[in-house]
């Protein structure tokens, strides 16, 4: 079977030898106006007034108001142009993670933001109006922002199992880096690590799981748990189609309580023909499923059926949102962004004027 595998970040990230001279803070939020979207969408975030946000591997972000196209690089305020994560940051402004740091547009301009190391339990809270987010994905811990600062929190050992850092690992690599972290329904949050499992905080403690198809693909490359989701049925749908997972609210000391079911159908088995990893997952307004599957592009699941949606090019998807008008966008590795049309998705283009 093929391993649809992304890169180590550490390879993927673009850093700069010599840092660029940052202008002065009030010449920081003009940005510059440009008429193309770099290829290398990694991330996708709708603000809360509507407009689209595009996190590029080495370009920094574009901002589109459905009128103009933006783009803000280091030069702009961005800790780094290697761009892995946007959300909102609670206050109708958004969060920007990238090489070197997290920083904040505020509607005006960008701020980088202080970065707090706490060791053992300490920062660790739940408070609904936190933002909870990844700042150096895969190799640092899992963070929460207040509002004002961003924490950066220490994971406790996972007693679930999961293999140690074995001497044959390269140095970037650590079983706890985070790659991704959600919250569900109940507030709670969750975290993927590139190799220690599947861990939840719920306020007072964290417990884990670990299931070896989780991390480890089946030819032993490692994918890591890059995708944590909860369909609107309660279930979590965790890295791949194989299986879905019913987990209880209540833990067993550090140890979640789950039963795993069924899937996507028709993979149960490594070679099965919808068994497949995915790095993003959404469920939209009618209750189907969109997955970003690598090199094997955009699949959907309505409840009953797969099906493949064609993107020029075969591009290798990253990235999917779902936007309030309905449309679902696609991040890809060096294809840009694709977005839903009467007619399947068409490559996103800024609409030449006349």
């Amino acid at each position: 079977m093929q391993v649809h595998q992304l890169v180590a970040p550490a390879v993927l990230s673009v850093l700069l030898a010599v840092p660029a001279p940052v202008p002065p803070i009030q010449e920081r939020s003009q940005g510059l106006t440009v008429d193309e979207l770099d290829p290398r969408v990694w991330c996708l975030h709708e603000r809360e007034n509507g407009e689209l946000w595009f996190g590029t591997n080495g370009a920094g972000v574009f901002r589109w108001d459905g009128k103009k196209l933006t783009q803000y690089t280091k030069q702009h305020g961005l800790t780094g142009n290697a761009v892995r994560h946007l959300l909102g940051d609670g206050a109708g402004g958004v969060l920007v993670t990238a090489n070197g740091g997290v920083s904040r547009f505020d509607g005006d301009a960008f701020t980088p933001l202080e970065v707090l190391e706490h060791s053992g339990a300490e920062g660790w809270r739940l408070d609904p109006a936190d933002v909870w987010l990844v700042v150096d994905a895969g190799a640092g811990s899992v963070c929460r922002f207040d509002g004002e600062k961003v924490h950066q929190l220490a994971l406790t050992e996972s007693k679930a199992g999961g293999p140690a850092r074995r001497e044959s690992d390269p140095e970037w690599y650590d079983p706890a880096g985070v790659y991704h972290v959600a919250r569900d329904r109940r507030g709670h949050v969750w975290i993927g690590t590139a190799g220690a499992g599947l861990c939840r905080y719920d306020g007072k403690s964290l417990a884990w799981m670990y299931e070896e198809p989780l991390t480890i693909t089946p030819d032993g490359g490692s994918f890591g748990i890059r995708s944590i989701f909860q369909d609107a049925g309660g279930d979590f749908w965790v890295c791949n189609t194989r299986q879905r997972f019913e987990i209880a609210p209540e833990a067993e000391g550090e140890l979640l309580k789950y039963t795993a079911k069924e899937g996507l159908p028709r993979a149960a088995t490594d070679a099965a023909e919808n068994f497949t990893y995915f790095a993003s997952i959404l469920q939209d307004d009618k209750g189907v499923l969109w997955m970003t599957c690598g090199s094997r592009g955009l699949w959907s699941f309505d409840g009953r059926e797969v099906t493949r949606h064609p993107l020029a090019d075969g591009a290798y998807t990253l990235s999917v949102l779902g936007d309030s008008s309905g449309k679902i966008w696609v991040g890809t590795l060096d294809h840009g962004a694709f977005v839903s049309s009467g007619a399947g998705f068409e490559r996103f283009r800024v609409p030449r004027e006349g």
